[in-house]
């Protein structure tokens, strides 16, 4: 039997339609800019390969979202988008710092997502019939 050990847990979050999800808020900002910054909440989504925010997110933090490496972001259902990378910092006030390049949307998008590239930082345990998530910090 293996045995994951995890050093913080979360309820999941309500959503604005009364759903719960695996959701984090984290103070954002980016690297270039790290006087500017905004609280934001994203979903911990283990299905996106990259973290993705909303463009006017970018913007406000002084990013210029039509700027950088334009990547396509396609949804289960056969949706796509495009997004602009940058470098960016989230502080979280239990979990501490991580620095990694996200998506920034070039068109609305209905939540912000924690990706796969997240999860290079923290070992993340679901518990989905407990609407709760476990998470510590990758050595």
């Amino acid at each position: 039997m293996i045995t994951v050990s995890y050093e913080h847990y979360f309820e999941y979050a309500y959503d604005k339609n009364g759903k719960r999800f695996p959701r984090l808020g984290f103070r954002l900002s980016h690297l270039a800019h790290p006087e500017k910054a905004m609280d934001v909440d994203a979903y911990v989504d283990n299905g996106s390969e990259r973290s993705l925010f909303n463009g006017w997110i970018g913007a406000a933090l002084g990013i210029d979202i039509l700027d950088g490496s334009r990547v396509m972001y396609e949804s289960a259902a056969g949706s796509s988008l495009i997004a602009t990378i940058h470098p960016v910092r989230l502080v979280h006030e239990e979990l501490g710092t991580f620095e990694l390049e996200v998506g920034f949307s070039t068109s609305e998008i209905s939540r912000n997502l924690l990706g796969r590239d997240f999860f290079d930082f923290a070992q993340i345990g679901f518990r989905e019939h407990h609407l709760c998530f476990f998470i510590s910090r990758e050595a």
